[in-house]
């Protein structure tokens, strides 16, 4: 079931039947699904059964009162996020007070209202919308799921990513009668792209562009192995097949079945010459002056996958005016504000717009006109230019 379409799953707590049956027709009445139980005892039988996106818990109760629920659950990392809301007869200022001290994220006293229930259930659920996705992993991540932790993860998420956008490296001056420039937007904190470039042993310049398969820390931690072992095997001075032929034997026995990497490698030479070899990767787009706009071929698998994989090359002479992007599929699968996917199309246009600002420039203006698009991006998204 799509997560819009999602029913909020409630879980009344009450001794008194008829204080269960109004709860339950205020909560069945909203579209909310109900569940009851009879004790504290049951309730947390409940809970561990399934956990409920919000209570509402009364507080005198035989076996186990709601006190006594409110704390095993504030005590469990499983079930220490669960909006809980307390019912009770009392309306002594203490009674409310011990029950907000001990975790309670609201009071309602009985007999309440239907509307001033219904108004304060539906407050708690949009305040933890985003912590309902993650019950799932509350029990597996234990004390990492508390404000400490998830301060302290966020914390560390910065610092990764701040090492990744280190990692970088800076825009070469003209090389070979060719300008460059790039750009790499992430998609969450921490990024599964990359580019780089690499000055050679016989003083060609290697450039590369990489995708690694899914997103977030996993993708980034496998995109930080792949960007070293491009740099240790491509400093030997290999042809791309032969480097991305031997990159792709590491990961086949190395990462995980689930996961693959794309990627584009070229060597830029004097007088313009180029020889690319292709992993897989999202084509790149030629402009030259007078002709259509084409696509760079190559043979090639994506890389992890099968070992004996074989990579070809191809030469490639670039001329004066010539306009070459190399990027990641999260350019070309943007969608724009019209809901409609840039495409090869799109991308093609904003190339020709701006071709005549300077090289670094068309990288960061074509970026922008994606970013601009509303809510987040929906992958990564890297763009590397050259301009002959």
């Amino acid at each position: 079931m799509a997560d819009a379409d999602r029913v909020a799953k409630i879980l009344v707590v009450d001794d008194n039947p008829d204080n269960v049956e109004l709860a339950r027709a205020v909560v069945e009445g909203a579209g909310y699904a109900a569940t009851t139980a009879a004790d504290g005892i049951e309730a947390l039988e409940c809970v561990k059964a399934s956990l409920p996106d919000l209570i509402l818990l009364d507080v005198m109760m035989p076996r186990l009162d709601g006190l006594g629920v409110l704390q095993a659950l504030r005590n469990n990392p499983a079930t220490s996020q669960i909006p809980v809301i307390m019912l009770t007869a009392k309306a002594a200022v203490s009674d409310r007070v011990e029950g907000l001290q001990r975790g309670a994220d609201d009071y309602v006293p009985k007999p309440f209202a239907a509307t001033e229930l219904l108004a304060r259930i539906q407050t708690l659920l949009k305040r933890s919308e985003k912590l309902r996705y993650l019950n799932p992993l509350m029990g597996v991540l234990g004390d990492w799921f508390s404000a400490r932790g998830v301060e302290r993860l966020s914390r560390e998420l910065e610092v990764a990513r701040e090492i990744q956008m280190s990692l970088l490296p800076r825009v070469p001056p003209p090389t070979h009668g060719i300008e460059l420039g790039a750009v790499l937007h992430s998609s969450e904190t921490v990024s599964g792209d990359f580019y780089d470039f690499l000055p050679m042993p016989d003083g060609t310049l290697g450039i590369s562009v990489g995708d690694v398969s899914g997103k977030g820390i996993p993708a980034a931690l496998l995109m930080i192995m792949v960007r070293t072992l491009f740099r240790v095997t491509a400093s030997d001075g290999e042809s791309p097949g032969k480097v991305l032929a031997r990159i792709n034997r590491y990961l086949c026995r190395d990462i995980p079945p689930s996961m693959f990497v794309t990627m584009f490698f070229c060597l830029l030479g004097p007088d313009r010459q180029l020889v690319y070899g292709d992993a897989g990767h999202v084509k790149p787009i030629l402009l030259r002056p007078g002709h259509p706009p084409r696509e760079l071929e190559a043979e090639g698998m994506i890389l992890g996958v099968l070992e004996d994989a074989e990579f070809d090359e191809r030469p490639l002479q670039l001329a004066p005016g010539d306009l070459l992007a190399l990027f990641t599929d999260g350019v070309v699968e943007s969608v724009g504000p019209d809901g409609r996917m840039l495409g090869f199309d799109g991308l093609n246009a904003l190339l020709e717009a701006n071709r005549a600002k300077p090289h670094q420039a068309i990288a960061e203006a074509i970026a922008g006109e994606i970013k601009k698009s509303p809510g987040p991006l929906r992958d990564d998204l890297t763009l590397v230019v050259l301009r002959a």
